[in-house]
């Protein structure tokens, strides 16, 4: 107020009423409206895609298939790793019959040189052959015993097949199980309930080539909403789990649906926009209404402290008078100004909690009281 007397004496102050009323000291923070659960699908196998069953939009359920990859060049290469499997494996058999024969051979020569050398033994002691023809037999008894001891068999003499062989079956066998599983993987399905918000994909393309290498579709649960605000670093000491929420958007007309503060992040981050730091914070919707779907931006007023049904004023009456005392200026029904100590309570952008002896409701109090002293005589502009 300036110190513009009037004729009948007093300065020209600018007064509001003290209000009794409900105050709420409250955050109000933007941002979109999401789904709690999402999911990327992507494929990495280079195969065309050939149907797509889901545009935007759509409800799809737990394991659904969304798209089929080109299933024909699958089929052609388990047909290709099939036949591998079946060459290396009669390739087994053939060499495993081949041994056989080869070692019941080897097993016929071994008892004929076993034979042939006890024989020239007897007649060596008769002095019938010389020393050489008996060194002679016992070195052909020796190769043939090596010659058996190359064949791995059972008790019953069947020869078991090379090492080398069984690892080729195994490998082709690897293969084509490899090959079977890219082709359920070629069936492209949804791990959770949901609605699919992106599809990224076209068919026609391969399947790890996406537009701008996002993911083939992008699918939420779309059913229980979130909010993910920044709270400024300044204002998270009053924020608290469990915190109820208004949440406002234009597409509400005027309707509020209530939330809660479910998660606060242990770590704060760089704002985007200023210097400080934000702590990231999630807000679940509890309440419901048709209206609201993810990604439209919202409002939400968390809801820090409330006081209901007490005394407030605007925050433009209140005076610190250098003390740590509060006051405000009210004036009386004959513009005499009385100067009235006030604690405060719960307070919000525009309005405070107060009470002070001697201060009720509708009473006038004195907005920006610069230079106003007690006992002071106003005139009030206007009253409002």
């Amino acid at each position: 107020g300036g110190k513009n007397k009037e004729a009948d004496g007093g300065v020209m102050v600018t007064t509001m009423p003290v209000i009794q009323q409900d105050i709420m000291d409250s955050i109000t923070l933007k941002a979109p409206l999401e789904g709690t659960d999402t999911i990327e699908v992507v494929s990495n196998l280079h195969y065309k895609v050939t149907q797509i069953y889901v545009k935007e939009g759509d409800q799809v359920t737990k394991g659904q298939v969304l798209a089929v990859l080109d299933s024909k060049a699958m089929q052609d290469e388990i047909q290709s790793a099939k036949e591998a499997l079946d060459l290396a494996e009669s390739q087994y058999k053939d060499s495993i019959k081949n041994d056989q024969i080869a070692y019941d051979k080897a097993m016929d020569d071994l008892k004929n040189a076993e034979k042939q050398l006890e024989r020239t033994k007897v007649l060596y002691e008769a002095g019938g052959v010389s020393k050489e023809q008996v060194e002679q037999d016992t070195q052909a008894y020796e190769n043939a015993k090596r010659t058996v001891s190359l064949y791995e068999v059972d008790a019953n003499g069947n020869v078991s097949g090379s090492a080398y062989n069984r690892q080729n079956i195994e490998a082709a066998r690897n293969a084509l199980e490899r090959k079977k599983e890219a082709l359920e993987d070629g069936e492209i399905k949804s791990n959770i309930d949901g609605t699919v918000t992106r599809v990224n994909i076209k068919e026609g393309r391969f399947a790890d080539e996406t537009d701008d290498k996002k993911p083939m579709f992008v699918i939420e649960n779309l059913d229980q909403l979130q909010m993910k605000v920044n709270v400024s670093e300044y204002d998270i000491a009053r924020v608290q789990v469990g915190q109820k929420v208004v949440i406002s958007a234009d597409i509400l007309d005027g309707d509020t649906v209530e939330g809660v503060v479910s998660r606060i992040s242990p770590t704060g981050e760089e704002s985007t926009t200023g210097t400080e730091r934000v702590i990231p914070t999630v807000i679940d919707v509890t309440g419901s209404n048709d209206k609201l779907i993810a990604g439209i931006n919202a409002k939400a007023e968390i809801q820090i402290k409330e006081s209901k049904d007490t005394l407030t004023v605007p925050i433009e009456a209140l005076v610190d008078n250098g003390d740590g005392q509060k006051q405000v200026y009210k004036v009386n029904d004959n513009g005499i100004v009385q100067a009235i100590n006030v604690t405060t309570g719960v307070e919000n952008d525009l309005n405070i909690e107060i009470s002070g002896e001697g201060l009720a409701n509708n009473d006038q109090v004195i907005l920006s009281p610069q230079g106003i002293t007690d006992g002071m005589k106003v005139t009030v502009m206007g009253a409002m």
